[in-house]
């Protein structure tokens, strides 16, 4: 019986965002997160988009702002290693 409730468990996480994706083109998945259901269905859909969840865009803005900082640093970091400046 065990088994039965684990299998319809994984059939219906694995079905839901199936619906989304027919509905939108992209997957979003159900809150609250469960990281192995959704990396088993990302990894058994190839190329499956999923759609952004993050309820705070300025959070967001602040995350995506951070990375634009972080990698220009990095990218100067690299200039001027290759070019044997200490920066």
């Amino acid at each position: 019986m065990k088994r039965l409730a684990f299998l319809s468990f994984t059939i219906a996480v694995l079905i839901a965002p199936i619906e989304v994706q027919a509905q939108t083109g992209c997957i979003r998945f159900p809150q609250p997160a469960n990281p192995e259901a959704e990396l088993r269905y990302l990894l058994s859909h190839p190329g499956a988009r999923v759609c952004p969840s993050n309820p705070d865009p300025v959070g967001q803005a602040n995350t995506l702002q951070r990375g634009m900082i972080d990698g220009a640093i990095a990218n100067q970091r690299l200039r001027c290693s290759m070019s044997g400046r200490v920066c």
